[in-house]
């Protein structure tokens, strides 16, 4: 087991692919593709004429995924150089239609280079990429991780750290600027890389504003003590994933944290803790176990498995997931989803379910235990049939303690 720190030190390099058109046809058409947009070519004369035609298409686009890139061609070769040193492109794919004609594949001449690209030996203090049981250490730093995010083949670290002081991004925004144009990023845009334990933002510093992290499928428990500021409007400065049933996550500081919050992505979280003023959202595609809260905000628009558990702080539940129980200490669990409340629930003198920000029809499986006066609010009926078991003190005094006051369909 080895201990690396980030530097990003590695020497710029420019890269060079190339594509051979292999054979001709007059019915063929030969493409290129990145990113779902193509450059072709078709009846050219010759293999070498073909070449030549398509490196032209290229050069013609005003695409901006094919403007980043100058293609040129010599006999039956297209070459393709990246026009800025250190930064890799995305999927290339050569191909053909129709006729007899074939392309071959796009081959490396060569590899991109340059302090941002993960997969560069140079680019750490032991010269060598970290791999199994290694621990990496992002500190004290502005040179970003951008390039061979895909890293989940190289084992699983015992550790990466990434501290306050590490204020540059690590991974890609989801739109790509280049020059003045700007379009979808078709790069690899979270570090995937596997660890067995992540701690972000530890120590004195402003912290990064974009991190993306993708634990794959291998278990993690993540600490989160602090971010910088998030980079992307609407989004939160730590963006994470990973699918190991085990997965926990403690979120703390003043953190600002998604997870799998775009649509279509996926996590697995059996354990949620957030405390502090940190703010929280847990994307549809989670599956969550117990959310703790001791303070802070968090948006939940899946369901939650096992339990919410509050002392403090903010929970709102979007969407139509279940809740399977929630026990409301302190704090306020605003419930805005059409799924089910399961369980035996109960609300501290501290706390309040508050049903009434959601207009949609509710269900709550069993009474609720509520041990103070105000702790329910459901003042439009969305919870058809409502059952309070009051503890203690009531609102209605004439009454006594320790009543249940049920609300029928009807009320």
């Amino acid at each position: 087991m080895a201990s690396y720190r980030w530097k990003g030190r590695a020497a710029l390099v420019a890269r060079v692919s190339t594509v051979q058109i292999t054979a001709y046809d007059a019915a063929t058409t030969y493409k290129l593709t990145r990113n779902l947009k193509v450059v072709s070519c078709i009846a050219a004369g010759s293999v070498n004429a073909t070449a030549t035609a398509l490196a032209a298409a290229w050069e013609a686009s005003d695409e901006p995924e094919f403007t980043e890139i100058t293609a040129s061609a010599a006999t039956d070769t297209v070459t393709l150089t990246n026009d800025t040193e250190g930064v890799d492109w995305g999927t290339i794919t050569p191909s053909v239609s129709g006729g007899t004609g074939t392309i071959g594949s796009l081959t490396s001449v060569t590899a991109n280079s340059g302090p941002s690209d993960v997969g560069i030996a140079a680019n750490y203090d032991g010269n060598a990429v970290p791999a199994g049981s290694d621990t990496l250490k992002l500190d004290n730093s502005e040179v970003p991780l951008l390039y061979s995010l895909d890293q989940s083949g190289a084992g699983t670290l015992t550790l990466l750290q990434i501290d306050q002081s590490f204020t540059a991004d690590v991974g890609l925004p989801e739109v790509n600027e280049s020059g003045t144009a700007e379009y979808l990023e078709d790069r690899q845009r979270y570090y995937k890389i596997r660890a067995s334990s992540v701690i972000v933002g530890r120590g004195p510093g402003s912290g990064s504003g974009r991190i993306l992290l993708d634990q794959d499928s291998v278990q993690t428990a993540v600490v989160i003590e602090g971010t910088g500021s998030p980079s992307d409007a609407d989004l939160e400065a730590c963006l994470w994933k990973g699918t190991h049933a085990s997965n926990a996550m403690t979120v703390k500081g003043s953190s600002s944290v998604g997870i799998a919050v775009y649509g279509g992505e996926v996590a697995t979280l059996l354990t949620l803790t957030v405390m502090d003023d940190a703010t929280v959202r847990v994307g549809a595609g989670v599956t969550l176990g117990t959310v703790t809260v001791y303070g802070g905000t968090v948006d939940i628009y899946c369901a939650v498995a096992t339990a919410i558990v509050m002392y403090g702080g903010t929970v709102r539940v979007h969407g139509t997931g279940a809740v399977a129980l929630a026990q409301v200490y302190g704090g306020t669990l605003v419930y805005s989803t059409t799924g089910t409340l399961g369980g035996a629930c109960l609300v501290g003198e501290n706390g309040l379910i508050d049903f009434s920000q959601d207009p949609r029809a509710k269900t709550v499986t069993n009474a609720i235990d509520v041990y103070g006066p105000n702790c329910v609010n459901d003042p439009d009926k969305v919870v058809a049939t409502l059952v309070i078991d009051w503890n203690g003190t009531t609102p209605l005094e004439s009454l006594g303690t320790n009543i249940r006051l049920t609300r029928g369909a009807t009320a």
